[in-house]
């Protein structure tokens, strides 16, 4: 009787290290977390970049530090040049760019979209291009063959009796080209991007008149 006893004891535990060990080698395995690793998308990675997959699309400018103050050569409406940008950091399946320079914080919204002044943009720029020189959007400029710039740069104008107001460049990058009608606004550009955004950089400065 004991033996029996004992032998069922045995088998027993048997089956616990048996099964301790087979979720100990599922847990190790490739593909354990379903192929979302650190560098798949959606694993610690947002529609923005960044996170554990490695850094999101990076906006840059030679023009001012990011966040810091806009040079006047850059300012006075549209009697402004527009900086020379740069992007690093494009997400696989880029098939083309937007980019907008706005004002969230107008003294005077009328005519604006959602409260803020617009002050560039452009969209279908091709996903080749990686940088746009000075002056692209002012009068004169060049912009990648291909782009259509729906708002000719117009440089900031926060007035000098108020305080500095913060001027935001967004460049999106989008996996499917966008169909606009010759007459596209801003709202028909940012209607037509819904659904298509895979990252957007940002980069910032301020400014009031001297």
């Amino acid at each position: 009787m004991r033996f029996r006893a004992f032998q069922v004891l045995t088998i027993v535990v048997l089956v616990f290290m048996v099964a301790a060990i087979g979720v100990s080698v599922a847990a190790q395995a490739p593909g354990a977390d379903g192929g979302r690793g650190a560098g798949a998308p959606g694993a610690g990675q947002g529609r923005g970049g960044g996170g554990r997959g490695g850094p999101g699309l990076t906006l840059t400018s030679t023009a001012w530090q990011d966040g810091g103050e806009i040079p006047q050569k850059h300012a006075g409406g549209a009697m402004g040049i527009s900086p020379a940008l740069s992007w690093t950091n494009v997400p696989a399946g880029t098939v083309e760019f937007v980019l907008i320079m706005n004002d969230p914080e107008p003294v005077v919204p009328r005519g604006s979209v959602g409260g803020d002044i617009l002050h560039w943009m452009v969209a279908k720029i091709p996903a080749t291009t990686t940088s746009l020189p000075e002056g692209a959007g002012s009068a004169g400029g060049q912009l990648p063959a291909g782009s259509r710039q729906i708002r000719a740069y117009a440089g900031p104008g926060a007035p000098a009796a108020g305080p500095q107001h913060h001027y935001t460049l967004t460049l999106y990058a989008l996996n499917a080209p966008l169909e606009l009608a010759e007459n596209a606004d801003r709202a028909a550009v940012m209607a037509a991007m819904e659904g298509k955004v895979l990252a957007r950089g940002i980069f910032a400065g301020r400014y009031k008149q001297p």
